[in-house]
């Protein structure tokens, strides 16, 4: 990314002046009398995306030698605000609407991953930094709120402050906001006092009696000043961070709005349309072409999908078998559909977006063979989305062992809409596997190696990042495992937690298990162990190092399955199996890695979270 550098603190970008003119903020309250109890609105929401965003309606602004905040792409979030070093403002929407019982403010926000260069230690999370502030038009008067819950307010009527980190140690950093991870705020603002969640967990809720302060000036003063701030207002510069979704109510959110929302949209995002179809195309193969359809499987921005099926087929020709459609948002014949490609097993396609397509593949070598080995191949269809481009790859595995692989990458749109992927069926028929077809969501990888690779760490001296598990997701992890080859614990060890930070007030370990078939943890007891490959602990130990280990945390309500899979260089397999119940299913958890006399080597293009398109 390129970024322009500015020399002072007040130069701006994009100013517009007309800007009330063209954006409907809100609408004021109906006639007295029509309305008993304050209503919920949303004054604003800005989302950044191409189509919704009108990159004009921000000034933007950089710090002294710093770089101008700008629009980007997020491998998670598609269009964000970046602020490397600078800040932006817009008009405060509040004016144009009547506050009622207080100010609210719902975003997605990420701090920059910091190390201290000449340690190479992480350095603690940006707490007093500004995330928001309204200002009045020189910033005489101000009220801002930073990473940590400190909010001050400086106004002509008075001032107040809370968990200001200088002076208040006790609770630095209690929104628990690790750094380079995506988190969900929402804030609210009332007539005595202030409240914080974060990803859906309340972290802050400070009642303050009038007597002490009274928090309706600091609420009037959020609905009539005239800007708004976006990671500027303290009294230091705020460090990098990513800003989304930024949503102003005029009044209290409710707990709807303080849950995590799904990232694609206000409501569960739809993957499949219609009931699911396990068996596509009849049973005797005599399907014709465009006459027998998978589902539907949409699929959002920078989302990514894994079909597993078996393919049968009548072995007539060689596109007797699985083909595959990505298109627009649309039903097939709709106003609205157009396809992207149209690509077959046998290394052929059409569409809009085919001829500037890529190919690659390995094992077509005899078409006769691979005619014949297409009946009852286990085949895994991966597709994934990184802006306007798709890259689809394919691994049929016929039943003796022969394996066909394709790979086709093109450009589909402009990356910012929806699209659609099925499959058709032409004198074939496939199978999917239920379990193992699901919609995936790349999780970030800030550390991918774990540990002196001498193998000298010590036991609970270092550590993974945090993978956090949402409610209905499933945690897929694989790395590399090198040990010391002392003890059979001397490899990869595994927690479970509660959403909270180790040492935090908040922190339980649910359980920790190591490749060794051993742990403990609170429902560790209650937990039962299954294993594969284990007899000899002196093979064992040999195995380990460079072992390829792959770790499945899957949720059914409270019961958690992990499945961990190490296959060493030689070939041998390791496999374990642990079930327990962790909580009561409600709860986002989270999942870390140990190591212990090892270190791991994290493979980042292979961590995901993910959930069964057949539910």
């Amino acid at each position: 990314m390129k970024t322009r550098k500015w020399p002072t603190l007040m130069l701006t970008a994009f100013t517009v002046l007309s800007f009330w003119a063209c954006e409907d903020w809100g609408q004021m309250d109906p006639p007295a009398g029509n309305q008993k109890t304050p209503k919920l609105e949303q004054v604003v929401k800005i989302t950044f995306e191409d189509k919704e965003f009108d990159p004009q309606s921000l000034n933007y602004y950089a710090y002294e030698g710093g770089d101008i905040a700008e629009i980007e792409d997020d491998d998670v979030h598609g269009k964000v605000l970046h602020l490397p070093d600078g800040y932006a403002r817009m008009f405060n929407p509040l004016n144009r609407v009547e506050v009622q019982n207080g100010v609210s403010l719902t975003f997605w926000v990420k701090q920059a991953l910091r190390i201290d260069e000449e340690t190479e230690e992480e350095l603690e999370s940006d707490l007093t930094g500004a995330l928001f502030s309204f200002q009045n038009s020189n910033g005489t008067q101000r009220m801002f709120l930073t990473a940590n819950g400190w909010l001050k307010y400086e106004g002509v009527d008075g001032e107040y402050e809370v968990n200001n980190p200088e002076t208040n140690k006790v609770s630095q950093n209690p929104l628990l906001l690790p750094a380079g991870e995506w988190h969900y705020m929402a804030i609210t603002v009332r007539n005595d006092g202030y409240s914080i969640y974060v990803d859906g967990k309340q972290r802050i809720d400070k009642t303050v009696q009038k007597s002490d302060f009274d928090f309706g000036k600091i609420v009037q003063f959020m609905a009539g000043t005239p800007y708004v701030y976006i990671g500027n207002g303290s009294d230091s510069p705020t460090q990098e961070m990513w800003i989304d979704d930024i949503a102003i109510y005029r009044n209290q959110i409710t707990d709807s709005q303080c849950q995590v929302p799904n990232i694609d949209g206000e409501g569960a995002f739809e993957y499949l349309v219609g009931d699911p179809i396990i068996t596509v195309g009849a049973e005797d193969n005599s399907a014709a072409w465009w006459t027998a359809f998978s589902n539907y499987f949409r699929m959002p921005v920078n989302g990514s999908m894994k079909f597993e099926f078996t393919n049968h087929t009548s072995g007539a020709k060689n596109w007797n078998n699985w083909c595959f459609a990505l298109c627009t948002d649309d039903e097939r014949g709709g106003s609205d559909y157009a396809e992207y490609f149209v690509i077959r097993s046998d290394l052929y396609g059409w569409g809009d977006s085919y001829a500037s397509g890529t190919w690659t593949s390995e094992g077509y070598d005899n078409l006769d063979t691979f005619r014949a080995d297409m009946e009852g191949a286990k085949v895994t269809v991966t597709v994934q989305r990184n802006g306007a481009t798709v890259a689809v790859e394919a691994v049929a595995k016929a039943i003796n062992g022969n394996v066909y692989k394709e790979a086709f990458t093109t450009t589909c749109g402009d990356g910012t809409q929806v699209v659609r992927a099925f499959f058709i069926m032409d004198g074939s028929h496939i199978v999917f596997d239920a379990e193992k077809t699901t919609a995936l969501t790349t999780v970030p990888v800030a550390k991918t190696t774990i540990g002196a690779e001498d193998c000298s760490a010590a036991w609970w001296t270092e550590f993974s990042d945090y993978f956090q598990i949402p409610v209905g997701q499933n945690l897929h992890l694989e790395f590399e495992n090198h040990t010391s080859g002392v003890g059979n614990w001397n490899n990869w060890n595994l927690c479970l937690c509660t959403d909270a930070e180790r040492g935090g007030s908040d922190y339980a370990e649910y359980f920790v298990i190591r490749s060794d078939l051993y742990g403990w943890g609170d429902s560790y007891a209650s937990g039962t162990w299954t294993s594969e490959g284990y007899g000899d602990w002196d093979t064992f130990r040999a195995d380990m190092e460079g072992a390829k280990v792959v770790i499945d945390i899957l949720r059914s309500g409270a019961t958690v399955t992990t499945t961990a899979v190490a296959t060493g260089k030689n070939g041998n397999v390791y496999k374990e199996t642990f079930v327990t119940d962790c909580g009561d299913g409600s709860q986002t958890i989270r999942a870390f890695l140990i190591v212990d006399g090892a270190h791991l080597k994290m493979d980042n293009s292979n961590c995901y979270l993910y959930t069964p398109l057949f539910k």
